[in-house]
């Protein structure tokens, strides 16, 4: 990409006033350079960053980070979908290539009920080649398949039963070597599973995982530093003769 073009991608408009929240992610400036058309053309606010790729895309074919991470205002998120869906059903030649086509009418189905692991263009593609296959849905009931799936992701997801025992296991292991690392990762994932959030499709956040999950993980935290405060105290209190290990 040139780089004149690079540097006014993401130096206008770049570092607007508010909060924003990551919205999407592109893996090439021509994906990302169409997307910020249609923003500035509706005079929608954004913030786009270039990211920091971990290999060189010359030597790697492709980084192994997305080249720029797109981010909104909360509140821009419906009138963002509602662009996107509207573009994506004018827009012939992309529905025509779209690899729907090859789905069945259960599996279109299944995108327009859960719209959170699709794109707003999938879910309009589906859409409309349901309705070719003589399936009409009509916009009232996409709107109560949204909200029922917000709804349902809101309750939080339940963490894995394995990682928790993992990272007990950090706490007291670290605890018992004496090995900050350990115990502060187990301190670490217990603040992930008690307070981290998740944004949804309309730009609201909610707890990530459920209300067992998210007491379990302040259990793990606070046990932390619990034997964190332990271990320390008892190296600091140890016989300078006295070698565990």
């Amino acid at each position: 990409m040139p780089e004149f073009l690079e540097k006014g991608l993401f130096d206008e408009n770049s570092h607007p006033d508010g909060d924003f929240e990551f919205y999407r992610d592109f893996f090439n400036g021509e994906q990302a350079e169409a997307f910020v058309e249609i923003l500035k053309e509706n005079k929608v606010v954004y913030k786009l960053e270039k990211s920091q790729t971990l290999l060189d895309a010359s030597i790697t074919g492709h980084g192994l980070m997305p080249f720029a991470v797109l981010k909104l205002r909360a509140t821009d998120f419906s009138r963002v979908n509602q662009l996107l869906e509207e573009n994506a059903r004018n827009d012939h030649h992309f529905i025509a290539n779209h690899y729907f086509h090859d789905y069945k009418a259960t599996e279109l189905l299944d995108v327009v009920q859960k719209p959170d692991e699709w794109t707003p263009e999938d879910v309009a593609v589906a859409r409309h080649l349901l309705d070719k296959q003589g399936v009409t849905i009509p916009q009232e009931q996409v709107e109560n398949f949204r909200q029922q799936r917000i709804e349902t992701l809101r309750e939080g997801k339940k963490a894995s039963q394995t990682w928790v025992v993992t990272y007990v296991l950090f706490v007291l292991v670290g605890a018992f070597l004496l090995s900050p690392f350990f115990v502060i990762g187990g301190i670490g994932m217990g603040w992930y599973y008690w307070q981290d959030k998740t944004v949804d499709t309309e730009g609201n956040k909610y707890f990530t995982f459920d209300e067992p999950s998210r007491n379990t993980g302040q259990v793990i935290f606070y046990l932390g530093w619990v034997f964190l405060a332990a271990s320390i105290f008892f190296w600091a209190y140890l016989p300078s003769n006295v070698r565990l290990f």
